[in-house]
């Protein structure tokens, strides 16, 4: 698919094929990686889980962190308050639409309690995104 036909079908599903099993997204999540990142930093961290972690039943869940303290001794207070969530926010949207590149729909989940899940997820950063993942109906 061309880079204006997977935009023009991104869209938000929120329901899901149960039955149908996802393939191994290694190779998608490591090409959402290569976007932009400020000074080249790569603040992020991604977390995948078949535990339903948001109101949709979908088969995966991925998570999204930005990691502030990464980028405090370049940019300082605006590194770790903007630029770490710009980043992790840019990983979230290449990989949405690498997922509709791979046949996959995907839901921006940005309600959600940031605490329980980088507990949950024990994640080092803070939960910027979180992408129910699966077939749509």
């Amino acid at each position: 698919m061309d880079l204006l036909a997977v935009i023009e079908a991104r869209k938000s599903c929120r329901k899901f094929d149960q039955e149908k099993p996802i393939p191994p997204i290694e190779g998608i999540l490591a090409m959402a990686q290569k976007g932009p990142s400020a000074g080249g930093i790569r603040g992020w961290e991604i977390k995948t889980t078949t535990e339903k972690l948001g109101p949709y039943e979908a088969p995966l869940y991925i998570v999204i962190g930005a990691i502030g303290g990464k980028y405090l001794a370049r940019y300082g207070d605006r590194g770790y308050d903007l630029y770490a969530i710009q980043d992790a926010t840019i990983v979230a949207a290449y990989l949405q639409l690498l997922l509709v590149n791979a046949g996959l729909a995907s839901c921006w989940i940005g309600a959600f309690n940031e605490r329980r899940i980088a507990q949950q997820l024990e994640m080092q950063g803070r939960p910027v995104v979180m992408l129910a993942v699966g077939y749509a109906l």
